[in-house]
Parts: C-alpha cells; sequence; structure tokens
C-alpha cells in the first residue's frame, strides 16, 4: 500500500495549480469582475450561480452549496478519489507525488510498462491483416470501430509465442510477472498465454492496463481466460469497464453490473455507457465498496434461472456491510436464456432501460427470497422469517436502512419491529473459536429433542442458504453425528436440493420418521 501524501506537498501543489484551468475544460466559465462564472456542474440551472475566485483559488455554488478547492472539484465532478486527485493536478504541473514511509514492498511499476506494450500489440494486431477474422466476428456482434477503439480491444493471434518475441526488450520474468507468459513446470521454456483470442484490457480507475480478458472467436475452449493476479491485479477488488463508464459520463451516478465484457461493450455500442462486469469471480464486498465510492446506485443485471437467483443472493450476502441510506441496491432478473447483450441488440436501449426502471430494491429482493417456502399465515412460518433474516439484517451498517428493513420485516412477519431490531442488532460474540463450539453445542442438543427444526429444515431445504454462517458452520459440524447435522452437511455440500431428493438421500435411515 503506497504511503500517506505529506500535507507540505499538497499546500505546495495547489500554490502552483490554477483552479481556473483545472475547472476551465469542464465548465463554461466567463470573467466577471474578479471571479469566473458559469452553469453549476453538480445541478440543474438556467442562470449561472457557479462562481470560481482566482484569488483564493476555490469555487462555490450559490445555488446548491458546492464549494471547494481545486482537489474537492475533482473529486465532485470527476468520482476521483482524494489520492488520485492529487496525482490528477500534479501530472498538470509535472510534479511527483511524495509518499511517506509505508508499510509493505513498493509496487513494482514497471509491470504497468510491460502491460501497456502489450494492450499496443494487441491493438495493433487487431487493425492488421491478421485481425480479419476477429474484426468480423465483432463487427457480427455489432460492434464499431468507435467502441473498439474506446475499449482498447486487440487481438492475440495464433502462434504460441508472438507478443514474448514482440516484447522481447523485456526480461522474460518480468512478462512472467505481468501474467503474460506461462513458464511449463521445470520453469525450462515459457509461451504466450492469450493466443488466437480477441483481448479486451482491464484498466484500474486511472487508465493503467491491469490485465486481460481474452475470448475465444471461433470454436476453442475455454470461451474465457483471464490475466493470473499479480503484484498490480487483484481480480477481487477490480471490475472492468469502471474507468471507460467514469470517462463515458461525467457525475456517474449509476452502474450496471453484468456477467462478462461483451456485455459491458455491447451495452456500451448501444448507449449504455455505465456498464461494468466482475472478473471471472462472483462479486463480493470489495467490489462493492468500490463502486461506491464512485456511484450511489447499483443494478446487478442476473440471468433468472437459479443460477441467476443464486448468484444474486450472493451478491446480498456481500453488499449488505457496504450498504447505507445513500448506497442504494437493486435487482434485474432477466428471461431465462437472455443475456444483457442479446437484450439490447434485439430490443433495443429503451427496452433495457425500461428493465433497469423496474429493478427489484434489495430489501423487496432479501425478504422475498427468505419467505420462500415459509407459509407465513402460521406463527412458526413469521418466526422463522424473523430469524433467517435477522444475522443478515446484523451485517448492515446501524442506520435508516436497517430501520426501514427491519419495519418491512416486521410488516410481513406481523412481528414487534422493537423486538426484531433488539435480535438483529444482538452483539456478536468476540471470542469466534468459543462461540462457534457454543453453538456446535446448542445445535446437538436441538437434534436429541427438537424434531420441529429437522422438520423444517426437511421441508424447506433453501432455509440453509440463508442462514448465517457462523450458525450453518455448527448445524454442520463434522463431529456431531446427529441427523440433523447429516443433512445439514448435505444441502452444504450439495446446494438446490429440493425436499423428494434431500429425503431420497435418507430413506430407511433410523430416526427419521417425519
Amino acid at each position: 500500500m503506497a504511503g500517506r501524501i505529506p500535507e507540505s506537498f499538497i499546500n505546495d501543489l495547489l500554490g502552483r495549480v490554477d483552479i481556473v484551468d483545472v475547472i476551465g475544460p469542464c465548465v463554461q466559465l466567463r470573467k466577471s469582475g474578479r471571479n469566473h462564472k458559469g452553469l453549476c456542474p453538480f445541478h440543474d440551472e438556467k442562470t449561472p450561480s457557479f462562481n470560481v475566485n482566482e484569488d483564493r483559488q476555490t469555487f462555490h455554488c450559490f445555488g446548491c452549496e458546492a464549494h471547494g478547492t481545486a482537489i474537492r472539484f475533482l473529486m465532485d465532478f470527476d468520482n476521483q478519489t482524494f489520492p488520485e486527485a492529487i496525482e490528477t493536478l500534479a501530472s498538470m504541473v509535472g510534479m511527483e507525488v511524495p509518499r511517506e514511509a509505508f508499510r509493505g514492498p513498493k509496487p513494482d511499476t514497471e509491470l504497468y510498462d510491460v502491460l501497456g506494450a502489450a494492450a499496443r500489440e494487441f491493438q495493433r494486431w487487431l487493425r492488421g491483416g491478421e485481425g480479419t477474422a476477429a474484426v468480423a466476428y465483432l463487427r457480427e456482434r455489432g460492434l464499431s470501430g468507435e467502441v473498439a477503439r474506446d475499449f482498447g480491444i486487440g487481438l492475440a493471434p495464433e502462434g504460441w509465442d508472438r507478443l514474448k518475441t514482440a516484447l522481447a526488450s523485456y526480461r522474460e520474468q518480468k512478462l512472467v510477472d505481468a501474467g503474460l507468459l506461462v513458464r511449463q513446470e521445470g520453469g525450462s521454456r515459457t509461451y504466450d498465454r492469450f493466443r488466437e483470442r480477441i483481448v479486451f484490457p482491464i484498466r484500474n480507475t486511472r487508465g493503467r492496463v491491469i490485465g486481460f480478458g481474452g475470448r475465444v472467436y471461433g470454436d476453442g475452449q475455454p470461451k474465457y481466460i483471464n490475466s493470473p493476479e499479480t503484484e498490480v491485479f487483484r481480480k477481487g477488488r477490480e471490475l472492468y469497464g469502471l474507468y471507460e463508464a467514469r470517462r463515458a459520463q461525467r457525475g456517474l451516478q449509476s452502474v450496471v453490473v453484468v456477467e462478462g465484457y461483451m456485455d459491458v461493450v455491447a451495452l456500451a455500442q448501444h448507449g449504455v455507457a455505465n456498464a461494468v462486469a466482475t472478473l471471472g469471480t462472483a462479486i463480493g464486498q470489495s467490489h462493492f465498496e468500490t463502486l461506491y465510492r464512485h456511484v450511489n446506485l447499483v443494478v446487478c443485471c442476473f440471468d433468472g434461472d437459479d443460477a441467476g437467483r443464486g448468484a444474486a443472493w450472493k451478491a446480498v450476502d456481500a453488499a449488505f456491510p457496504a450498504l447505507s441510506e445513500t448506497r442504494q441496491l437493486k435487482f434485474v432478473f432477466l428471461p431465462e436464456g437472455e443475456d444483457p447483450d442479446t437484450i439490447i441488440r434485439d430490443q433495443g436501449q429503451e427496452h433495457f432501460r425500461a428493465l433497469l426502471d423496474d429493478a427489484v430494491p434489495v430489501g423487496e429482493y432479501f425478504l422475498d427470497h427468505l419467505r420462500q417456502g415459509l407459509d407465513l399465515d402460521q406463527a412458526d412460518g413469521r418466526a422463522l422469517l424473523a430469524e433467517l433474516a435477522a444475522p443478515h439484517i446484523r451485517r448492515l451498517p446501524q442506520g435508516a436502512l436497517q430501520d426501514v428493513l427491519v419495519n418491512d420485516l416486521a410488516a410481513r412477519a406481523g412481528l414487534d419491529a422493537t423486538a426484531i431490531a433488539r435480535s438483529a442488532r444482538a452483539t456478536l460474540e468476540p471470542n469466534h473459536g468459543r462461540r462457534r463450539a457454543e453453538t456446535s453445542r446448542a445445535t446437538q442438543g436441538l437434534t436429541i429433542g427438537n424434531k420441529p427444526l429437522l422438520k423444517y429444515v426437511v421441508q424447506y431445504p433453501q432455509l440453509i442458504d440463508g442462514m448465517d454462517p457462523t450458525v450453518r458452520a455448527g448445524l454442520a459440524d463434522p463431529a456431531d453425528l446427529s441427523l440433523l447435522a447429516d443433512v445439514v452437511r448435505h444441502l452444504v455440500e450439495e446446494p438446490g436440493m429440493n425436499t423428494g431428493t434431500l429425503i431420497g438421500c435418507f430413506v430407511g435411515r433410523a430416526g427419521y420418521d417425519d
């Protein structure tokens, strides 16, 4: 991790930067006395109320009260983080950003040079004679040359060492470290990772290439491959298309999370320029934290099949710690067999935007998912809904969103909101090892004299997926030889079982008489 930027440098930087030069390319300013005035970029207005004071090097809007220095302007207007804004201003005046002492090794910045050079080679091959078949494929998918250029799409040609030869000026080990070459077992030979594939460069929020995704355009397998994790590339944090979305839309307010590179690019081709995709992994908490640093609304777009709904539930679990009353999450479920690429090509931008407008808020989806299979006309069904929801609600930061979800749950379950809130906000035992042991002992007791719990698990197998991970681990404790623990272990190992399939695994077992 980079060290802290010295405050003395920030003060020196602001003394060298002219705020008019920073804001001028973004806002049409005209001189007005000692100030410059223009239409505020942060709210709609017809009469200019946005003032830039060159003497004080600050801006202020008398309409919406936005104000600050050049740093604040870049953070608010361009969704840059504080360090990114400092880097942007420093590059404008030719200054190097110093860092105070930091923990850990210094990042290998040469990897950025290697990856950037590779991206240029891939783009050159796509534009050359070897790119004919790949270009035809992209055109068949409806992509224009402009979109291919904006996303830096390239081609990895046929051959085992084309990139290795093209980048011969770099040390071979550096190409391996960058994920561009694969070293055979034994270390005697290396070869290109990406071959006969359309290549999508993955950029970080500063626009630097940090990795690649490759897609076949013929009959090869696997369909997609990605760069491995490196010093500069962490799949669990990065999102494909975020840099391009921020560049395409000033003041980006929302993003649409889709499955793959082609979905992102196809949506951009048809005017939906705010799509992003994870890099071969399920969307996780770090992804949400990254997104919410730049936007207030995230819409996850999944297939409407079981796999898509399973991915949506995992997204809920990952997002809850990152949500708040100002951070929204919604879900769109597409018809089975469709994806964003096919829908927007076949039915157009307006239809796709209508789907986004009808997206389901996270709270509604969360409660609908948990109530599946429960009879809310019965007291025990309502109580079980509250019991299943409480561990998840506890993971939300305390605030208005948690209060709203508690009240919605209380209304659906017909229970007292205060009691639900008390249960949801119960403090977790800090000693995780002791808590797990106590949970295991408690669940063993339940299996001796509490047949209703086993009955519920068999009748509603999907409840196990909705349980708090610690409770689920306690129920599935390998040391527990009870029937309940055996049933739960089956459901953990084979998610998606229905009641009939589950019962079939235990027919004839002693102890199962319900």
